[in-house]
Order: C-alpha cells, then structure tokens, then sequence
C-alpha cells in the first residue's frame, strides 16, 4: 500500500506569472493555467519557445514547491520541457533535469522542497504551439497515518443519466466519462494530520479541486464528495471520513 499524500496549494494562484518568451493565444489566455478547470487550454501563439514565469513577490517566506503537476490533454508529447527555480531571477537552477516529454498523459515531476521567490516552466523550441490546462507547482502533504484497511468505496462513478418511459422501458443518456472515487475511513489521526486536513478544508472551500495521491500511489484531481466531519475521540486524538470523488473537463 502507498502512503496517501494530497496537494491542495498552487503557488501560481498567490504570484504574479508571466511569460518571459513566447506569447499566448488571445483566445486561450496565461490565467487558464491556475483555474483549476482541467477543460479550459491555456494555449501559446506560436511554435516557439515559452517561459512562464512565477514570481511569489518581494516579501519571505515563500512558499515552497516539491511537485509539478500538469493534467493529462496537453500537447507537450516530444517537446522538451525544464523547471527551475531562482532567488534572484537571473541565476536559475534546475528543479529536476531536462526531460523530453513521453505521451500525453498526466506529468508529475517532484524534488526536494524547495521555498524560491521564482519559478519558470520552460519549452524549448517546441514541434507545435504548446497547450496545457493547468501547470500546478505544489507542495504534498504526506498523510502520517494512512486509512484504515480495507478501504471504502472504490467504484468509479458513471455520468449517465437515466430515465424510464411510460411503458417502463429504460433510456441512457451518457453525459461524460465515469469519474474515479476513494473513501477513507481516518479513525485514529494525531492533532498534525487534523491540521492538514483542515488545511486543505480550507483551501478546497467547496470550488478548488486539489490532486491525491491513493493507496495505490495513482495521482488523480478531485474534490470532497461530502464533509470531512473531523472529530475530537480523546485528547489529542481524532477522527475523519475522506471521500473523494475525480473531477474531469
């Protein structure tokens, strides 16, 4: 079983984020990338080199980044791609290596955390104009106690609509793609993990979906299906029920 991590922060949605090389598509503006709405595109113009940069502003601390996380649907199969980090915005030191981009598919790229005032995500010359739906540079919360086994409701959930005729016949009507669901049940969790998990409460506030990792170590975008009902059981010990549900565009 894998340890469950969650990550809840963008740091893009708290900085001011610009593109340093290359322009956007007027139709598919730079704000797309920190939505949270894995079905809007942020597009560049042209086939040529992007750099988005991240700036946290003037004032420490930052907050720091250990993961990089792009939705699957981008266009970025073959390219080359870079994330860096720097403390003055001339010096930038690579967050992990170089890498050319294999299929379309989620992208998750993690490192040691680290807290800089600027991040870049850099193309390099790439075959087509880029398009991504969202460039989420996060921290992850290990969870210090997994869920209790076995875990719950593991069904993926079908968008389909249904409704029966006068007669009693059946009709379908497929709206989208069945969306992944966890349950976990937390019975026994120290005052740091109910911290976390008001944290990301917090953060979630009903409209930011955020990213989990499951017992399975597969990292899937989703919101809470229902409340965390987090409870007091002794002293400094608590409760929690995690249900998750996948978000899709």
């Amino acid at each position: 079983m894998s340890t469950v991590k969650t990550a809840h922060a963008n740091i893009l949605e708290a900085s001011t984020v610009t593109l340093t090389a290359g322009s956007a598509d007027p139709d598919y503006p730079l704000a797309r990338l920190w939505d949270r709405n894995p079905a809007r595109l942020f597009r560049a113009d042209s086939a040529a080199t992007l750099e988005i940069k991240v700036d946290q502003g003037g004032t420490p601390p930052y907050l720091s980044a250990d993961t990089l996380m792009i939705p699957s649907g981008h266009n970025l199969d073959g390219m080359t791609l870079d994330i860096k980090h720097s403390g003055d915005d001339i010096s930038y030191t690579p967050a992990v290596s170089q890498w050319v981009q294999s299929g379309g598919g989620l992208i998750t790229k993690s490192w040691t955390p680290v807290a800089a005032r600027y991040w870049k995500f850099i193309v390099t010359s790439p075959s087509a104009a880029p398009e991504l739906s969202e460039l989420f540079l996060t921290a992850t919360i290990e969870w210090l106690k997994n869920p209790s086994r076995p875990a719950g409701r593991l069904e993926r959930v079908f968008n389909v609509a249904h409704t029966s005729t006068a007669s009693g016949a059946d009709r379908f009507l497929v709206h989208g793609l069945p969306r992944r669901r966890r349950s976990y049940s937390l019975p026994a969790i120290d005052e740091t993990q109910k911290e976390a998990l008001l944290e990301l409460n917090e953060t979630w506030a009903g409209v930011k979906p955020f990213w989990l990792s499951d017992h399975e170590g597969a990292w899937i975008f989703g919101r809470l299906d229902s409340p965390l009902e987090v409870m007091e059981e002794a002293h400094q010990r608590f409760s929690a029920r995690f249900e998750f549900v996948e978000v899709i565009g």
